[in-house]
């Protein structure tokens, strides 16, 4: 195996699926069927209290941007957010609790997959000879479709359940008590402070001792206050979760100052600008940069990298933070990979 340092080293490109000249992927083919004999599920038919629990959070369930016909694709081909990068660092992450778990097959919760799951799928192929079960769960059905029936997952994956579910929301989930490694890839700066907090509360407890749970996300500038999202986007509730599952778990109102100006921050408008001009320079079809920078405005209110880390750690985790101030990429200053370890042995917070 290559150097980490080596820029080559973990190419996710050819995992890529196959495109047309505008950029999009070719994603809106019937979806139908297994290709392997490997126990590959999609799950559906969900309980009728989550059913209710999706259909709060359903503006996100019908983002075109991660639909079959959307743009996703193309920013993972394109690394605009770095996840080559990302692959690279939560290799380094993974291996010490990949070893130590000798011949036993590795567990690993995916949040939030999406239909074309590479980074983490890049990571457990690089350990060929260790067996991994994963386990998607992702609130697009389309995504659901896609990583179920398309996906090519590395062989050593030798189960693999793709659950349709709020992310957020473990409980209401059918999935398994405890996993090795639970996986976040840019999905935590939709959430808020206190939905945050929900989220690590339930991994605390999901993740076995020793375990890891390695996000790759987008933060702010440590030095702006934090932006709200609002309550509601075109008359739709903006909730990842709901406030009764936060107040039953005791989820507290952090004191995180706050930005209430009516104007849009400067570092947002770099932020999204950033985006737009960089898929455009690599390509993009104008359209899908321009639905990409919509969605941006709309859902991205991301934590700084600090107030992440004190939250996780008021859970327990010992959090390691890589940041990419100095990529080359123009979207480094704004993307930050953590890796969080459950210690052996637990510690009160």
């Amino acid at each position: 195996m290559r150097a980490l340092t080596d820029p080559a080293s973990i190419d996710l490109r050819h995992m890529v699926p196959h495109r047309v000249p505008s950029g999009l992927p070719v994603w809106d083919q019937e979806i139908t069927g297994s290709r392997s004999g490997r126990p590959l599920t999609g799950s559906s038919g969900l309980p009728e209290y989550s059913q209710r629990r999706l259909a709060r959070v359903g503006r996100m369930r019908r983002e075109e941007l991660f639909s079959r016909s959307g743009f996703y694709g193309f920013l993972l081909e394109s690394n605009v957010l770095l996840h080559r990068e990302a692959a690279r660092v939560a290799l380094d992450a993974f291996r010490p609790v990949v070893l130590a778990q000798g011949s036993k097959p590795v567990s690993v919760l995916d949040l939030a997959c999406g239909g074309w799951p590479v980074t983490i799928a890049e990571v457990m192929a690089a350990f060929p000879h260790v067996e991994f079960q994963y386990t998607g769960i992702d609130i697009n059905p389309d995504q659901v479709a896609l990583a179920a029936n398309r996906f090519p997952f590395p062989e050593n994956v030798v189960g693999c359940r793709i659950v349709e579910g709020n992310a957020w929301d473990l409980s209401a989930l059918d999935v398994d008590d405890r996993y090795s490694i639970a996986f976040s890839g840019m999905n935590l700066h939709h959430g808020t402070p206190r939905e945050v907090w929900f989220l690590g509360n339930q991994l605390k407890g999901r993740i076995q001792p020793g375990g890891l749970f390695f996000s790759h996300d987008v933060y702010r500038p440590d030095s702006e206050p934090y932006r709200p999202r609002p309550e509601t986007i075109d008359g739709e509730s903006t909730r990842l979760v709901e406030p009764d599952r936060l107040a039953s778990a005791g989820a507290p109102t952090l004191h995180i100052e706050q930005d209430r100006g009516v104007a849009e921050p400067a570092w947002r408008i770099d932020y999204v600008q950033r985006m737009y001009r960089t898929l455009l320079a690599r390509g993009a079809d104008p359209a899908g940069a321009e639905s990409t920078a919509s969605h941006m405005r709309s859902r991205d209110y991301p934590l700084s990298t600090g107030e992440f880390c004190n939250i996780m750690e008021s859970h327990g985790f010992i959090v390691h933070v890589r940041r990419y101030d100095a990529s080359p990429e123009p979207l480094g200053p704004f993307v930050a990979s953590c890796a969080l370890t459950r210690p052996a042995r637990a510690i009160n917070p």
